[in-house]
Order: C-alpha cells, then sequence, then structure tokens
C-alpha cells in the first residue's frame, strides 16, 4: 500500500493542515509507505513531505505518482473555486490503477454550493473521478448529494486522529498566564469574522463581572491587526487578554490542556479538530451549535454573547471530563487497503477476461 496524501501542511496550523500532519503520523506509525504533496505555504522540512507550490511542480509530481499507482487522497475546504480546480485535476488525470479518495473539510462548503447551481455542477463533475468521498459532517455530505454525487460513494467521517493528540511543552508566557488567572481560557483566533472574535470579547466582558481576574489565552494569526486592536478597545477586555501569538501545534495543545476551558464561538463549522482535541484532552470545551458537535461538548446558541457566558460557567464549575473521540486513522487505513484490493482485482480480471468491475457496480 503507497498512499500520497494532497494538501496543507503546516506550517501555519490550520484545520486542513493539522489533519494532514495527523494522518501522516498515524499511517507512518502503521508502516504505511506515505508521503505528503503539500500544496499550502509550507517550506520547513519534514519526512516523506514534498513542496508543490506552483501549478508546475504540483502537476509533475502527482502525475509520477498516479502513474506508479498510489492511492491518492486529497484534502480541501470545498468553499472556493480553487478548491474544486483541485479536485477536478486530480480526479481526471488518468491512471485506473491509482484510486483517488477526497475529503471535504469546510463548513462553509453547504452555503458556497447552494449559491450557485453552476457551483454544484462543478462539484459533480469533480468528485465524478474519485473512488469515495468523505465528508466531515453530515451538512456537508447533504450538500454534495444535492449536487448529484452518490450518496453510496460519500463517507461520513470526522478529519481527526485522537491517537495523534500529544501536547507539548507548554511556552512560559502561557505558563505565566495560567499562573496569574484564577480562570484560564483557551481560543483559537483567525482575523476570519467566522471564529466569532467579536462574540467572545463580549462574553468575556459578562464573565468579568463574576470573575474579575479571569483571563482568555489567544494563540493564532492576525493577534497585532489594526482590526483586532480595534475590537480590544471597544470591548474594553485588554486586562483580561493573554495574546500569545501564532504557537505550534504541540504548544497550543499544552497551553489547551491547561486552561479551564476550551472555546469555539464560530458562525460555521465542518467539525471543528480543535473542539475534539480539547475533549480528547479532557478540557471543558464551549461551542457554538453551527453543527452537530461531539460529545461532552456544551453548545450555544451562535451569536448569543450572553449564553456563551452562562455556558462557560456552567463547563468551568463541571470541570474536566474525559470520553474517547473518534479517530479516523483506522477507518482511512481499512478504505485504503480495500481500493487497493479492489484495483488488483480489477487489474486480474481485465488480464485474464477483460471483464473489469468498480467498486460502485459491486455494490
Amino acid at each position: 500500500m503507497r498512499v500520497l496524501l494532497v494538501g496543507d501542511y503546516p506550517p501555519p496550523h490550520g484545520g486542513v493542515a493539522v489533519h494532514v500532519q495527523q494522518l501522516h503520523g498515524y499511517l507512518r506509525g502503521c508502516g504505511v509507505d506515505v508521503k505528503v504533496l503539500d500544496i499550502g505555504k509550507g517550506g520547513r522540512p519534514a519526512p516523506d513531505v514534498i513542496p508543490a507550490r506552483g501549478a508546475a511542480p504540483f502537476a509533475l509530481r502527482l502525475t509520477r505518482h498516479v502513474a506508479t499507482g498510489w492511492t491518492i487522497h486529497v484534502h480541501t475546504s470545498g468553499n472556493n473555486p480553487k478548491s474544486w480546480v483541485l479536485a477536478g485535476m486530480v480526479g481526471s488525470l488518468p491512471g485506473p490503477k491509482s484510486p483517488r479518495v477526497i475529503t471535504l473539510h469546510s463548513g462553509l462548503l453547504p452555503d458556497y454550493l447552494a449559491a450557485s447551481g453552476t457551483r454544484r455542477n462543478i462539484a459533480r463533475v469533480a468528485l465524478a473521478g474519485y473512488a469515495r468521498v468523505v465528508a466531515v459532517s453530515d451538512a456537508v455530505k447533504s450538500a454534495l448529494v444535492g449536487c448529484g454525487v452518490p450518496a453510496v460513494n460519500i463517507d461520513v467521517l470526522p478529519a481527526f486522529c485522537a491517537s495523534q493528540v500529544r501536547p507539548g511543552p507548554v511556552p512560559a508566557a502561557a505558563e505565566a498566564a495560567r499562573s496569574r488567572r484564577r480562570v484560564l481560557l483557551s481560543m483559537a483566533h483567525h482575523p476570519s469574522p467566522v471564529y466569532g472574535r467579536a462574540l467572545m470579547f463580549r462574553a468575556l466582558r459578562e464573565l468579568a463581572q463574576a470573575w474579575p481576574d479571569v483571563g482568555l489565552a489567544l494563540f493564532g494569526p492576525g493577534l497585532e491587526s489594526e482590526a483586532f486592536i480595534r475590537d480590544v478597545r471597544e470591548a474594553r477586555v485588554a486586562g483580561h487578554l493573554e495574546v500569545l501569538g501564532e504557537l505550534e501545534h504541540s504548544a497550543a495543545l499544552g497551553l489547551i490542556a491547561r486552561s479551564d476551558a476550551f472555546v469555539r464561538p464560530t458562525t460555521h463549522d465542518g467539525d471543528s479538530i480543535s473542539v475534539r482535541e480539547a475533549l480528547t484532552l479532557g478540557v471543558p470545551c464551549v461551542a457554538s451549535d453551527v453543527c452537530v458537535r461531539p460529545e461532552p461538548t456544551r453548545v450555544f446558541a451562535a451569536g448569543n454573547a450572553g449564553e456563551l457566558a452562562r455556558v462557560i460557567r456552567e463547563a468551568v464549575a463541571a470541570g474536566p471530563m474525559h470520553v474517547p473521540q473518534v479517530d479516523a486513522g483506522p477507518e482511512l487505513l481499512s478504505l485504503y487497503g480495500e481500493l487497493s484490493s479492489n484495483n488488483g482485482l480489477k487489474s486480474s480480471h481485465e488480464q485474464g477476461s477483460g471483464l473489469g468491475e468498480t467498486r460502485h457496480a459491486a455494490q
């Protein structure tokens, strides 16, 4: 079995990139011959990670792996034109002995496809070349079925490998924050309004009435932007913030593990890796109700700062709870094996009798 993962690889440590890194680590640990074709910003060397920025290098390296029969697993958001160009390009390459799988990650995908019939047609055509499509939620699956993708070809599987959640040393700044805050919350930050920064700041003001020393540790990009500074000033929460900047993923996990609760106040989500990471670490997690959340997440009505503050208080009071989380690694490993076996059987039939049988026909 030889598997080529195609997608972003850290840095930066976004959701898709983190999952690709986790899955890469899991498969390597299982002895699989696995490589990553890194189409993100990348730049940091890692074993079996091949940088492929630019159309020509990407096409050359991808074609070589398809021609030699590697199983190709694409990871992309599905919420922008570039994502569907990638999906269509990989799915349409000739190479019948190179099975294709694609995971679509974004919670914005349903709205993106619903906005245009042309987009839905593009998605249906782009996905026709894949043996399996993995959707990270039922909402994503429903959107794809609405495009005409056969439901039988779609698996719903959260993009998460619980076995790969390994906290690293906590940065000194995070330890200092922990020592001076009776209650320390943590939150992954991004400049996109999808992440709910303004809402969290309003809830933080309310929490400060009961917990004068409450702190919110923020990590991620955009923490020095003018928009961030403006929101801090308008919400009057500067004294409650612990701004940690972009952290290595293991350090971010270390911070989450030292928090009293992890907060995910997003306006959209596919299936948040950070929510599942917090739960895997036993940290109480509060998240918006914009998608189905794993147990035992405490959810609040999206956009409601008062309810967010109330649910955070309940989560902190209840304390840690350890509930095993899903691990996509074994299921994907099984899927790769199934596709490889089916391709081997097809090749044998074609050579012996000229009668090939596809997986879909067999079902």
